[in-house]
């Protein structure tokens, strides 16, 4: 009779001990868990108060430039040539240089940025471009890098090149096809995504001597 009985106290105590272990172990991985999710929840927000001063920061900076105003350099160096930009896509702009369209971001607002500019002058060499090459943008004593990830050609009412993008991307437009005489029916799109950015200081120091 004592032997069932120390038997049953045996169990009673494996249960409980059983039952504390697995009990414990849910609270910790739920503790985990809510550490993780509250980082992740932590880190969005930074990611998205980062992106929304950026944003604010470079519309201001927009807002300040003047139609017409030559606002920095594009440059390719797959093709050693250099374009200078102009806010604006009148035709006053396009035939001194790249225009930047009113509206879109500029360079270090986290968003999209578009370049336009003639197929005939200033990106007759554009579809020599391809993807993986570079494109250096020269912007308010930075220099900016991007990485051409899609070429496309799309119909010349198409508005997806307009659109806002929540990563930093650098579209470049110009009419297609290079050889069409008269208005082009469609639009030759490079798109290229941020991946980097250095002052314009450093990159002076970085260069050799002659």
């Amino acid at each position: 009779m004592r032997e069932r009985y120390l038997v049953v106290v045996l169990w009673m105590v494996m249960v409980t001990g059983a039952a504390l272990f697995v009990g414990s172990g849910l609270l910790y991985w739920q503790g985990v868990a809510a550490v993780e999710d509250r980082a992740v929840l932590e880190q969005e927000t930074v990611e998205e108060l980062t992106l929304r001063e950026r944003k604010d920061y470079t519309e201001l900076k927009t807002a300040a430039i003047t139609i017409g105003e030559e606002i920095g350099e594009v440059n390719f160096p797959a093709l050693e040539i250099s374009i200078p930009v102009f806010h604006g896509v009148s035709e006053e702009e396009l035939v001194k240089g790249v225009g930047h369209v009113p509206g879109t971001l500029l360079p270090g607002g986290g968003g999209n940025i578009l370049l336009s500019g003639h197929r005939d002058t200033v990106f007759r060499r554009l579809r020599e471009l391809e993807v993986g090459d570079k494109v250096l943008v020269r912007f308010d004593g930075s220099l900016y890098t991007y990485k051409i990830g899609t070429i496309r050609v799309v119909d010349k009412d198409d508005t997806s090149v307009v659109v806002p993008r929540p990563r930093e991307v650098l579209t470049i437009t110009t009419c297609y096809p290079f050889t069409f005489i008269g208005r082009a029916p469609k639009r030759y799109v490079l798109e290229a995504e941020f991946i980097g950015r250095v002052d314009e200081a450093v990159v002076g120091e970085k260069a050799p001597s002659r």
